[in-house]
């Protein structure tokens, strides 16, 4: 007989200052989103329990577990709207659930609940649903159109009533049925090939299927293969799905391997690049590294290495998660954060993670133009997106202490989701060995630990080196579980500690056949039986169990004699382990099921055998219309510094990045936000990792996408000048700075579907040279890094590209905490410097895209479309600015800011110095928005105005005028304020450099914001309003 469901409902008390804050919150979405007007939304959390509950069980699962019964009402086998709870009945109720295999957090801490509960409980099983009643909707309103807008039609089911029987069944996982591994038939013409990688999603071109054609028509392969049992002129379907993990763009970097041919039709070059990676990344960096000895580990582990101190050395990585977010934006995020954790746990011999950071890139939050079906509505991705970064870290205990969010329309088909994690370890560990070095040896035994193997996250590397379409599938989307990944991290972590770890990496892209893959290369081979590997259902092949990419999996080597205390400990902690197989020296990855080889795949073949890309690129400079600015007054003005305040890309994020938890482990010494209300945005984080003691870790990010718009080379400068300049802005150790480069970037091969292949190549190249050559001027080298390609969404056969986008990320030391710099001004009548050198730079600043956008606006009011998308709601009208704003010609052409690394490193290495001397009170960076923004931001920061004279900074530079001086964006600059009595100590530590004295902040109560220029007001504000402004964008970041 089949087991019993019981069904429990769990509803918020309102009333008496509580609040059903999940259904207000969809409330506000609905209204925010689509302008729909509900009256009430209430919320419920379901759950089904499978199995032989007693009712006295049941009724204490459900008070003890289930519900907290001071804050929440609950429901055992009824529902609330059928047992008169509420005055009156609901309109509408819909209900959510996940579909069968999809992983589901909440009931496996349900199960595990009941498991302690009952322990004596065998045959339990849990699912989870969500459901919302509506009270007063729209007449006529799209039911099924509503329904859309809660739940995810990828992984999750609904169920619809207008008569409160809403209802799910439990989701029953249908029975899969093995599938023995089959031959696959190459011996096929080259349109089949072809047809063949793009049905089965192999993601490789017809060079790349030819070759492994060829490998299996070589007679001495065939001899081989003959030998061990397996079939000889045809890859088994398990290795043709390792071959095409493996090479995959996300695994292999083919782009930036490939050898291109380059032509500059602006400088007439003609040129051939054999891989951008090694010429511009891995250079510049040995080279630095010939005189920086605390260079531990580059390029070839999970993260890089840098020592600390004699006792530490810390790491960090940072990844990217777009296609799957795009998908699921709470399981695509959640899943990202979680990977690149657990590839700082595969550094070296392990790493602790300590810190997090997170960088999206969306499109606009008030987007209001139409949407294809199978794109989430931005704000829609935004808020999953950040929920599922927050669960990941909340949830594993780790802090996120820096980030950043940009908001760009083209960001609409794929958003970008950068994940970073920074850890640490010991420089030596008890048994002598050094931590970030790897000891494998062959006959090592290989376990999987953590996680089992799934159909989810199938596909997962090769998916994301395609572009988005409406066929992309379901299986490359996981949810990952920070709960058991943090169970998994100590305990590895105790076991590295005792010496029994002699490799270690996590199972992330490809699943175990890049994870052992890539550590069968270490000894020269490895044997690895499938079928030992645990499943989370019955039935998986074994091409599925070799490249699924299920989370909360690790995979290590242990020496024979240590896998009983490894199997002892890993029981004690409650984590999974599993002895799959072993490594060997005999050249081969053999993959076998039982006895039966699956997969006999040489090293050489597996990891060198993918043929270069051969790539054309050509560069012409684009050509934009240019900025055009009107001609105002300084009031006028202050209210252009409001609009721009009040823009995405600058505006408050506060409530966003406060729902991350900073604090947890107690090292956060400069946090997110500063100043007197604590509400002033940093510029980088500074953490203590070691408790007690003062050295310290910088950790920050710099990224500016619009700059691509007219030159990737100046896009890629300012994003590594501007992470290095936050940096120096708290005080870093410049004698000890790291960088990571994590390069996003739209399909740059020529080809049918992208006619500008050659021009969005040379874009990289360009990129990547401004890498090399900043780089080696700051002498920051880059000790990891990323590449994610393919960055397009095709939907109804529109394809919309992202931006070529780099995130450039910084990791450093401080000498001493307690001498950490704030951004915020700190005392009226302290004296405010502009440190570098202001030119006309506003070719695609913010000014310029605000002003394109607004006079865009202003031409296409009188056929303003519904902006709300929902299907009965009415027209909206949209209100032109009251300033005159430029005419429709207004573009964002002009000079970008351009970068000179030199003089730069010498102004920011006496800043420093005067920082360690005290002299300092806050310091600022200068960037998106310019000098007008930042001034705005350090008054925020002391909740007081400033009297500011730019007479000398106009002086400086003849081509200079007032919108460039407040708005422009060039590099090297930071707004600093010294006390007084340091000003003479100040300039002398700054002499030689460019060091303007601006004014002061102000003494007086009104907060006057006010800007002069040889005696006249050029720009009249007030910090509220500016701050109004700042915060009111997106809510100050907090929903009402």
């Amino acid at each position: 007989m089949a087991a019993r469901v019981h069904t429990i409902e769990v509803l918020p008390k309102t009333g008496n200052g509580m609040i059903d804050s999940r259904g207000e919150s969809i409330l506000r979405q609905l209204f925010g989103d689509h302008n729909l007007i509900i009256t009430e939304i209430r919320s419920t959390l379901g759950y089904l329990v499978k199995g032989d509950l007693r009712p006295s069980e049941l009724s204490r699962a459900t008070t003890e577990l289930f519900s907290d019964p001071i804050i929440e009402d609950c429901r055992a086998n009824s529902t609330f709207t059928n047992s008169g709870h509420f005055p009156t009945e609901p309109d509408l109720t819909i209900l959510i659930g996940f579909k069968p295999g999809v992983t589901d957090n909440r009931a496996q801490a349900a199960l595990d609940g009941l498991h302690t509960l009952f322990p004596d409980k065998e045959g339990l099983a849990v699912a989870t649903t969500t459901g919302y009643m509506f009270w007063g909707l729209p007449q006529g309103l799209d039911i099924d159109w509503l329904s859309k807008q809660l739940h995810n039609q990828m992984i999750e089911r609904v169920s619809v009533s207008s008569e409160g029987n809403a209802s799910l069944d439990f989701p029953e996982r249908p029975p899969t049925e093995y599938q023995p591994p089959s031959p696959i038939d190459l011996e096929i013409t080259d349109e089949e090939l072809i047809e063949l990688s793009q049905t089965g999603l192999l993601a490789l071109n017809l060079k790349e299927m030819k070759a492994i054609q060829s490998y299996y028509r070589d007679p001495e392969t065939q001899l081989i293969r003959k030998s061990h049992g397996i079939i000889h002129d045809a890859p088994t379907d398990v290795e043709l799905e390792c071959l095409a993990q493996t090479w995959s763009e996300h695994c292999s970097h083919k782009i930036f391997a490939a050898k291109i041919h380059h032509i500059d039709n602006q400088t007439g070059e003609d040129s051939t690049i054999d891989s951008l990676f090694k010429t511009h990344i891995m250079k510049p960096t040995f080279d630095i590294r010939e005189s920086a000895d605390w260079l531990l580990s580059l390029f070839h582990d999970n993260s890089g290495v840098i020592e600390w101190n004699e006792d530490w050395s810390l790491c960090m990585k940072a990844e990217t998660h777009n296609s799957p977010s795009a998908l699921d934006p709470f399981g695509g995020a959640i899943t990202g954060i979680v990977g690149v954790n657990r590839d700082i746990l595969g550094t070296g011999l392990g790493a602790r993670p300590i810190a997090n950071t997170d960088i999206f890139c969306f499109g606009p939050p008030d987007y209001d133009g139409d949407l294809p079906p199978g794109l989430f509505h931005p704000s829609r991705v935004f808020r999953g997106v950040h929920a599922g970064v927050r669960a990941g870290g909340n949830e594993s205990g780790i802090p996120t202490v820096n980030g950043a969010m940009i908001f760009d329309h083209r960001y609409i088909g794929k958003p970008l989701v950068y994940c970073g994690t920074v850890g640490i370890m010991p420089r030596h560990l008890p048994d002598g060995r050094e931590s970030h070095i790897k000891t494998p040896s062959p006959g090592n035994i290989i376990y999987m630990v953590g996680g089992k193997v799934g159909s989810d996250g199938i596909h997962g590397a090769t998916f994301s080196s395609l572009e988005l379409t409406e066929e992309s599938p379901s299986s490359a989307v996981q949810i990952g579980d920070p709960i058991t990944q943090k169970k998994m991290i100590d305990m590895l972590l105790e076991a590295r500690d005792a010496g029994l770890i002699q490799v270690i990496t996590d199972n992330g892209a490809g699943g175990l056949s890049s994870s052992v893959g890539e550590m069968a290369e270490l000894t020269g081979g490895a044997e690895l039986d499938l079928s030992t590997v645990p499943l989370k259902q019955p039935g998986l092949s074994p091409w599925e169990i070799l490249v699924s990419e299920s989370q909360e999996r690790m995979t290590v080597g242990l020496r024979e004699e240590d896998t009983a205390a490894f199997e002892a400990m890993a029981q004690l902690h409650e984590v999974e382990a599993t002895r799959v197989g072993k490594f060997t020296d005999d050249g081969t990855f053999l993959v076998k099921f039982g006895e039966q080889v699956v997969a006999h795949l040489p090293i050489s073949f597996l990891y060198d055998g993918c043929p270069q890309l051969q790539l054309e690129s050509e560069w012409s400079p684009p050509e934009h219309n240019p900025l055009i600015t009107p001609d105002v007054g300084a009031i006028e003005m202050g209210e252009v510094l409001a609009r721009i305040m009040a823009r995405p890309n600058v505006a408050s994020k506060e409530w966003w990045v406060r729902s991350y938890d900073h604090e947890v482990i107690a090292q956060s010494v400069i946090k997110p936000f500063c100043g007197v209300n604590h509400d002033a945005p940093s510029d980088a984080a500074v953490i203590a990792p070691i408790i007690g003691e003062v050295q310290g870790a910088v950790i920050s990010n710099g990224i500016v996408p619009r700059y691509s718009d007219i030159d990737t080379y100046a896009m890629v400068a300012a994003s590594i000048d501007e992470a290095l300049r936050n940096a120096v802005c708290v005080g870093v150790d410049l004698e000890k700075i790291s960088g990571l480069d994590n390069f996003c970037w739209c399909d740059p091969i020529e080809s049918e579907k992208t006619p500008d292949g050659r021009y969005k190549l040379a874009q990289l190249v360009r990129a990547n040279r401004a890498l090399d050559e900043v780089c080696r001027a700051y002498r920051l080298p880059c000790i990891s890094g990323k590449d994610s390609m393919k960055n397009d969404a095709i939907i109804e056969g529109e394809k919309i590209s992202i931006p070529p986008t780099l995130l450039f990320s910084l990791l450093g030391n401080h000498h001493d905490v307690r001498y950490a710099v704030s951004s915020d001004f700190k005392t009226a009548g302290d004296l405010i410097y502009q440190l570098g050198e202001s030119h006309q730079e506003l070719g695609a600043s913010e000014l310029a895209f605000m002003f394109r956008e607004e006079a865009e606006a202003n031409t296409d009011v009188a056929d303003v479309a519904d902006a709300t998308n929902v299907p009965t709601a009415t027209t909206t009208t949209m209100t032109a600015t009251t300033l005159t704003t430029p005419t429709t010609s207004c573009g964002i052409g002009g000079a970008v800011p351009a970068i000179d690394a030199e003089r730069n490193i010498v102004m920011y290495r006496a800043l420093t110095a005067a920082m360690r001397e005290r002299l300092v009170a806050s310091a600022h960076d200068c960037s998106d928005g310019g000098l007008a923004v930042s001034l705005a931001e350090c008054c925020i920061g002391i909740d007081a105005g400033c009297a500011v004279d730019i007479s000398t900074i106009l002086s400086s530079d003849a081509e200079l005028d007032h919108w460039g001086a407040l708005f422009g964006e060039s590099l090297g600059r930071i707004i600093v304020s010294i006390r007084p009595e340091n000003q003479a100590g100040f300039e002398a530590a700054m002499a030689g450099n460019s060091t303007t004295l601006l004014g002061t902040v102000n003494h007086d109560n009104e907060h006057n914001f006010t800007i002069t220029a040889n005696g006249e007001a050029v720009l009249l504000s007030r910090v509220e309003e500016l701050r109004s402004a700042w915060q009111g964008t997106l809510d100050g970041g907090r929903p009402e």
